[in-house]
This record gives C-alpha cells, structure tokens and sequence, in this order.
C-alpha cells in the first residue's frame, strides 16, 4: 500500500510546519481500522522527524466493552502516552493535581480536568511536535463524542510553538460533518481500488479453477462494485466460492454474481434469511449465541460461551448434576460458533474471545 504516503492531502499534513488535522473517512467495511493500523506501524520510517517527537494514539471499540468506547478512558491513554515520552509534558498537570487532590480521598482524574490537559498541549512553552493517532471515532461514546471532536479540532488549530498532528479515522458520522467540514478528508473509499482487486484476488484465483479470461472478468465485476468496501468483497467471494465448486458456465457465474446484493445491508438480510432456513437445532444455537454475545458489557470467550450453551435456557430454573451438564455440552464448539453464527461473528484465536 504505496498511495496514501504520496497522496497530497497526507503530504500537506505531514510537511507543515504548524498543527492540522487529517481526516480519514471510510464507510462501513471499507478497512478503516487496518489501513490505521498500516498507518501507525510504518509511520516513523515514512516520517524520520517524528523518530524525535511524541507518538500517542487510541483505537476506539465498541466491542471490547465500555472501556473502549469511553472518552476520559481515550484521555488517560492519550495523556500518558505523551508524558511517557516527554516528561517535560508533566507541567501541564501540575496545577490540575494539585487542584483535586483531596487529603486522605482516592485520588482519580475527572473528565473535566483530562479535557483541559489535553488542550493545554497546544500552548506548550518549548518547540515540540506531536503526533495523535485517533481511530475508529465514530464507535466511541455518541453522548459526548462531538464535545471531543472539537476538543481535537481546536487542537489542531493551535498556532504556538508546540505543533500537534492529529490523524482521526472514522465511519461518516454527523458530528464529523458539522465540526470538520473545512478539515482535509481523505476518503478511503476513492483510493483502495488497486487494494480490493488484490484481495479479492487472493480469495478467486488460489481457490478457483476457472480461466483467466472469466477470473478477471470476475475481478472486474467486484472492484466495479465494491464501492471500496472490503467486507462486501469478502462476503461475495466467500458466497462465489461456494457456487463455483459445483460446476457452473460463465453464463450461471455472471447470473449468480449479479443475484447477490451490491449494498452490505441487503447482503447481511441474505444471511440472516439463510440462518433461518437452517436446520431447527441451529436456528436455536444460533439465535442463544447472539443473545450472548450481543447483550455482555465485554466480549464473551468461547469456554463461557460453551458453558452457557449447556444451560436449556436464560429464563429456566437450571440445577443440573455434572453428568448431565457435560453431556450437553458441544464437542467442537468452535466450529459450532462459526456454522452457527454464519458471517457476523468471528473468534479472535489470540484472545479466544467472540465478537459480533
């Protein structure tokens, strides 16, 4: 992913010697949180003189629980980071501290006052520089996010010597439109082109023995529909997939792919509607899997979501003896998960955990 270090939105944030904000906007599945993620880990090769300057950054989620989602938690994480790196930061919290200590009281840092340190950044005595990396904005805490994109803002716009670069990525959200319609915006979708034609290369041609000739006729149709959406191109080559190990003619391909719904909402509707023609038992697994895992404060592993699968149901009296209890239990309830749970939910292996 070569474009976004020689885009000329990206150029004229990077080189300024003065604060800006950078907006990356990207629907729903266009690869925010990746290209973010690609972002920050090759961004001080790409950029030498942040080597000697302060990298902090915060990826929102609102499906990691409420910690992820809550912006005094953003702060904090921000606020520690910079002074981490730059102690000479600590000057800005000296008089908040002080302010709310209280003798002989637990001592935790309100949100009011977390605000105030951040923004003081900008009037930092000394010539330093930096860098906030802010993702995944539109899943924070809808109650009080515009108060922090104008926090973010303002901060951007600072004109003293200390210079703060600020990367937000975000779905399109109403507050972003309002607060930063004069902001430079990125939009993701416009240039991952060359992006989803390589993926969805990696999933046709391995997989397909088709000719080249109807393979890149397939890539075409994708890429010309995708709108740069890359779970949409998952799902198609996924559904395809299926449909060309059976055997089909170019005719029944190109009947097959332009049944398929171009927007990711008529698409998830199909699965849905495929998770209810399933078998009975499945449509009662799966229908008590999102229970769980839609309606917890945090992810749920999948040895809690084995167990709970053992219970009969949420509102039944359950008092079972430990032989009948394991003989409802699932073997392979991974497996099960994933069948069950069509494309809505997947397992993170590194945490073992479900997520919608």
């Amino acid at each position: 992913m070569q474009w976004p270090w020689a885009h000329e939105k990206y150029l004229a944030w990077s080189t300024k010697d003065t604060s800006d904000l950078l907006l990356i906007e990207g629907k729903p599945g266009s690869g925010k949180s990746t290209f973010t993620k690609y972002f920050k880990r090759n961004f001080l090769e790409r950029v030498p003189l942040a080597r000697q300057s302060v990298l902090a950054s915060f990826f929102y989620s609102n499906r990691e629980g409420e910690l992820q989602s809550d912006h005094s938690n953003m702060l904090r994480s921000i606020l520690y980071d910079v002074l981490k790196q730059n102690e000479t930061f600590f000057y800005h919290f000296q008089i908040h501290y002080r302010n709310a200590l209280k003798p002989g009281k637990y001592f935790e840092w309100d949100y009011d006052s977390l605000k105030k340190i951040l923004r003081s950044f900008g009037d930092h005595p000394a010539e330093e520089r930096i860098y906030l990396i802010v993702d995944a904005m539109d899943e924070s805490n809808d109650a009080t996010r515009n108060n922090i994109i104008q926090l973010l803002y303002r901060l951007g716009s600072t004109k003293k010597c200390c210079i703060v670069k600020i990367f937000v990525a975000s779905r399109p959200i109403a507050e972003m439109n309002q607060t930063l319609s004069e902001t430079p915006t990125i939009k993701l979708q416009d240039m991952n082109g060359p992006d989803i034609e390589k993926f969805a290369m990696s999933f046709l041609g391995p997989n397909l023995n088709l000719p080249q000739e109807i393979l890149r006729d397939i890539t075409e149709y994708i890429v010309n529909n995708a709108d740069g959406v890359f779970v949409w191109v998952y799902l198609v080559t996924e559904e395809f997939g299926k449909y060309a190990k059976t055997g089909c003619t170019r005719k029944e391909i190109f009947e097959f792919l332009t049944s398929l719904p171009i927007e990711l909402e008529g698409f998830y509707k199909r699965i849905l509607d495929k998770l209810e023609n399933n078998d009975q038992r499945d449509v009662r697994v799966a229908a008590k899997i999102f229970q769980f895992v839609l309606f917890t404060f945090r992810p749920l592993s999948v040895p809690e979501i084995h167990h709970a699968l053992a219970i009969p149901g949420i509102h039944v009296e359950f008092s079972p003896t430990d032989e009948s209890f394991y003989n409802e239990l699932i073997h392979g309830i991974k497996g099960r998960i994933v069948h069950c749970g069509g494309n809505f939910l997947e397992i993170k292996e590194e945490s073992s955990s479900v997520f919608p």
